[in-house]
């Protein structure tokens, strides 16, 4: 009997590091099971979220704020995994 399909997922997130109301650094992690996800720096926020939408990449939450009192803002991401064989396009 085939075994059924289980959706798994992989996420992202797109950093910003604020410190009294000024930006100091904005980045993407990318999570994998196996390892600690290495950041890799943006300077457009808006480029970057449009790029990951075209690779497949579907927002699905946010957390923190712009104000002057927050340690930073979070958007998080996810997209499907490709089921074995196949590949995502």
């Amino acid at each position: 009997m085939p075994r059924p399909h289980i959706q798994r997922w992989e996420y992202c997130e797109i950093r910003q590091e604020i410190a009294q109301g000024v930006m100091h650094r904005q980045y993407i992690l990318f999570y994998h099971a196996d390892e600690t996800p290495d950041p890799i720096s943006i300077t457009n926020r808006e480029k970057a979220i449009a790029q990951l939408g075209l690779e497949g990449w579907e927002m699905v939450g946010t957390s923190g704020s712009f104000m002057q009192d927050s340690s930073g803002f979070r958007v998080f991401f996810k997209r499907p995994l490709p089921v074995d064989g196949e590949e995502l396009q």
